[in-house]
């Protein structure tokens, strides 16, 4: 079925969405479009510029953290790209590493997590962007949909320790905003007549 697919998505293209789905992949490349977007939600939540670079740094960090767990378990899989397996398939770009699992799925879903928890408005904005990345790497050819599927679950899993690290670094929504500090006095009201 996973073979089946691969093939038929392969086999199936819309030439008017093959440069996307390849500029999918280059925007994600090494977790960009995610450190980008951390900046953003930084800059637009008044984080400051240190805790806006420390969650741009969080977030670069996230992402690489992803895309390593994912090689480390390409070397252990060493599973063929479906172009190599599947003649019919001709894929937008070529890669050399094993299939499984899908670090770009990986990194998107790392990115998307993390950035859903710091600012849950846009939820559902970056996981749609985290799922077309992700499902990308089919269309394009290079990738199964079940090394997509793992990879998104590598993605998920560091994304939600990197959005633990977050809550306790008070970069999060769900953290909460530091309090405002404390008058230095206290307001006095005066009452007429009494």
């Amino acid at each position: 079925m996973d073979g089946r697919i691969a093939v038929w998505m392969a086999t199936h293209r819309v030439g008017v969405l093959d440069d996307p789905a390849v500029w999918l992949g280059t925007i994600d490349r090494l977790g960009a479009v995610w450190v980008v977007l951390a900046l953003a939600v930084g800059i637009a939540r008044r984080l400051g510029p240190m805790r806006t670079l420390a969650l741009a740094v969080l977030t670069g960090l996230t992402t690489f953290a992803a895309d390593s767990l994912s090689f480390l378990i390409k070397d252990l899989t060493s599973r063929a790209r479906p172009f190599e397996a599947h003649p019919a398939i001709h894929p937008l770009y070529t890669v050399h590493s094993s299939s499984l699992p899908a670090g770009h799925a990986a990194t998107a879903f790392a990115g998307a997590v993390l950035v859903a928890f710091v600012a849950p408005r846009l939820a559902a904005y970056v996981l749609a962007l985290a799922t077309l990345i992700a499902v990308s790497r089919v269309y394009v050819g290079v990738h199964y949909p079940t090394d997509v599927l793992a990879g998104a679950a590598i993605g998920a899993l560091v994304g939600g320790v990197g959005a633990f690290v977050a809550v306790r670094s008070g970069l999060s929504a769900a953290g909460g905003e530091r309090a405002p500090a404390a008058a230095p006095f206290p307001q006095l009201s005066m009452r007429r007549g009494g």
